[in-house]
């Protein structure tokens, strides 16, 4: 039987939503929903970047069920990436975006 993969990136709702971003130095957090065809384009790249910055904590948010967190940042398109740094947002990347883009901004707030 072959091992499934666990994915590096995190479920995020309101019960662990704080502490996910409270506990990592740097957290990216995805904010997305079933019917967002963007969403899906972002997803896979997540994922990589999660398997690959492993001292980044990785988060995604199903914003229709979890409105209060997406209204709480107010997002208002999907995907909407997030990058907080020490609990704060110091980034925002609205829609399916390329590597380069996201990799550039994590290394920005990495400081590499």
């Amino acid at each position: 039987m072959p091992e499934t993969k666990s994915s590096p990136v995190i479920e995020l709702n309101s019960s662990n939503f704080n502490s996910f971003v409270e506990s990592h130095k740097i957290a990216v957090v995805d904010f997305w929903a079933e019917w967002c065809a963007p969403c899906f384009v972002l997803s896979p790249i997540i994922e990589e970047l999660a398997s690959e910055y492993t001292q980044i904590g990785f988060g995604k948010v199903n914003a229709d069920e979890n409105s209060d967190i997406a209204n709480q940042f107010g997002i208002m398109s999907l995907p909407t990436v997030l990058i907080f740094k020490n609990g704060k947002v110091v980034d925002t990347i609205v829609g399916a975006v390329p590597r380069d883009t996201i990799e550039n901004k994590l290394k920005s707030v990495l400081g590499e």
